[in-house]
């Protein structure tokens, strides 16, 4: 996703007056609805399987099981932040150097890397440690309302793909656990089917975390930028 196509979700959701359902239940709700949808593309070869169960049996369980994974990938999230993207674009990240698109599709962390310098200098208390860049240069920006909501657009619209992925990758790993379970109770027919929706899943999980790495990395320059550029302006603090 460049930033283009950031901007133009912005202005569209901006235009809805969505904002404030994009900070609430949004997210909650795709996360919910992404896991009962993807768990119910299940329920045909289960239904073949288990014919002697009625059919709506299968679906209740498939809806609640997925409300609860939904409801645990959801509350679950910060793993993608806290463990997947800080590897790659932490203050020790890997793709920090990198002046070209890593793989091609995730954006370049050379950017945010020069941005995150400039705020460290201009941040009236130095964080003790990298981690706290983020923390310190976050608390700064929220004395300006009206420019931190332009700040925090990316990170809102990055929490909502990052609903999606813990169902996908649940899903994936159901699937191709049922694809070789399977043949051992006389359904080999379905373990492709099985498999295909495993690695659809997978996939989706892979494709979803490119949108989700470039709109959490354009908040954080975003942010940095705004606190680089408004040090002079700011009053000293009283001691």
């Amino acid at each position: 996703m460049g930033l283009d196509l950031t901007t133009r979700a912005e202005k569209l959701l901006t235009w809805l007056g969505m904002w404030g359902a994009m900070r609430g239940v949004a997210p909650l709700s795709a996360a919910l609805i992404a896991s009962v949808v993807l768990l119910e593309s299940l329920t045909p070869p289960v239904a073949r399987l288990l014919s002697a169960v009625p059919v709506n049996v299968i679906h209740v369980f498939a809806v609640g099981i997925g409300l609860l994974l939904g409801l645990i990938g959801y509350f679950a999230g910060e793993f993608w932040d806290r463990v997947v993207f800080e590897a790659c674009y932490g203050p020790q990240g890997r793709w920090l150097d990198f002046a070209r698109r890593p793989l091609l599709v995730f954006p370049a962390g050379s950017a945010l890397k020069r941005h995150r310098n400039q705020a460290v200098q201009a941040l009236p208390r130095k964080p003790e440690t990298g981690e706290g860049i983020y923390r310190e240069a976050a608390k700064v920006a929220r004395r300006q309302v009206e420019r931190w909501e332009r700040i925090e657009q990316p990170l809102i619209l990055s929490r909502f793909v990052r609903g999606f992925l813990w169902p996908c990758l649940f899903v994936a790993c159901l699937a191709s656990s049922a694809a070789a379970v399977f043949p051992l109770f006389g359904a080999a027919t379905e373990a492709p089917r099985l498999l295909a929706a495993g690695g659809g899943c997978l996939g989706l999980t892979l494709l979803l975390l490119v949108p989700y790495s470039h709109l959490r990395v354009e908040h954080m320059i975003r942010l940095y930028q705004d606190v680089a550029a408004h040090a002079g302006k700011r009053k000293p603090e009283r001691r």
